[in-house]
């Protein structure tokens, strides 16, 4: 079977087509974001399905349209570039500017040899309009209802549009038009709800792995992911005969600070001591985390640190809460933290041995007058 051949019904071919882009766009960037996670990079899911997303259909655009270019069949793929404005507009909320938009369209038309061609330019100039008002249109959403009778009615008007340009360009039947703006409709609102659900999904996802990792009061990483950070972290230091630095802390008389200012000033305490480490480990290195491991307890694990690394960071973080200024409700909290130290050792058997040398160094701190570190 030849090219020309295969896409002799292409209204037929196109939706496997296009769902297929669908596909392989969503399993391309669920891999990215898990090998992202797997290797500790702190990257929101929604910004790497926007930058793939852009990328991936500009390169289909492209690499589709220089296919067929200059063949007798050269609009084909017309719905498939209606499909993707309206995917990175509507679907990715792309944030294109207009000269960016057209930079673009100038390379496609360059690609497509259609430079000297008044109604490729009169199809580019609705095509930059479709990407504007689709972008307007989700801006102001409305019921679901409302919101999928704009999103219907906009498409519809700008499909029919460009496939009466493409027929004037192409010299097509008015009958083979109106089926194509037809299966666009059609192909259009399939894309509506299986893209709406697959972005929905996600988005529940996403909020069932932010729940299950970090900590809803503190927006640090939690005992959990903790657990599982400092298992792969453990082995990895092992096999790979690398250092591996652990440095556990108490805010001191956490129970004096609830008893004496309120519950409130406790949480505003826990809240504002973890923001203000996150700030200075994100100065450090971009790979360091705070874990809240109990109530006013928290973690961090210093990858390819020893101790003699780690330990101008551990003073440098002790200092920064004991200068910190904390009021809430008009009154003035003092706070510091106990810290404990240690480093992976070549008799450790396991995880819990550097663990607990890490706490029974944090209770050293507490039982000698607190606001102190110690490092063994």
């Amino acid at each position: 079977m030849t090219w020309s051949q295969w896409f002799v019904t292409p209204a037929f071919t196109s939706i496997f087509f296009l769902l297929g882009v669908l596909t392989l766009y969503w399993f391309l960037t669920n891999k990215i974001i898990q090998y992202l996670e797997h290797r500790g990079k702190q990257v929101p899911p929604e910004k790497v399905r926007t930058i793939v997303g852009l990328i991936y259909m500009l390169t289909l655009l492209v690499v589709t349209q220089v296919s067929v270019n200059g063949t007798a069949h050269s609009w084909v793929f017309t719905n498939f570039e209606i499909f993707a404005i309206v995917f990175v507009s509507y679907f990715l909320m792309l944030e294109i500017r207009l000269w960016q938009l057209s930079i673009a369209v100038l390379i496609f038309m360059t690609f497509d040899q259609s430079f000297d061609v008044v109604l490729s330019w009169a199809f580019s100039l609705i095509y930059v309009l479709f990407y504007v008002t689709l972008k307007m249109v989700k801006r102001h959403r409305h019921s679901p209802a409302r919101d999928f009778s704009d999103y219907t009615a906009v498409t519809l008007v700008f499909t029919t549009v460009l496939w009466l340009i493409t027929m004037m360009r192409h010299h097509l039947s008015l009958s083979t038009v109106g089926w194509e703006i037809l299966f666009s409709f059609f192909l259009l609102t399939i894309m509506y709800f299986y893209v709406d659900s697959l972005l929905a999904g996600a988005s529940t996802l996403a909020q069932l792995t932010y729940t299950t990792n970090f900590d809803e009061l503190t927006h640090v990483h939690n005992y959990y992911a903790f657990k599982n950070e400092f298992g792969h972290a453990f082995t990895a230091a092992q096999n790979n005969r690398e250092p591996l630095t652990l440095m556990l802390f108490d805010i001191d008389h956490f129970k004096h600070v609830n008893d004496t200012y309120g519950h409130l000033a406790g949480d505003y305490v826990l809240r504002n001591v973890a923001q203000l480490i996150t700030k200075q480990l994100q100065s450090i290195s971009p790979d360091l985390r705070l874990y809240r491991t109990g109530g006013e307890e928290f973690t961090i694990i210093f990858k390819n640190y020893t101790t003699d690394q780690a330990r101008e960071h551990v003073d440098a973080i002790a200092q920064a809460v004991r200068d910190g200024q904390f009021r809430h409700s008009g009154k003035t909290i003092n706070v510091s933290i106990s810290v404990g130290v240690t480093q992976l050792q070549t008799d450790d058997e396991d995880q819990v041995a550097l663990y607990r040398r890490a706490d029974q160094n944090l209770y050293f701190s507490k039982r000698h007058g607190r606001d102190r570190v110690t490092i063994a």
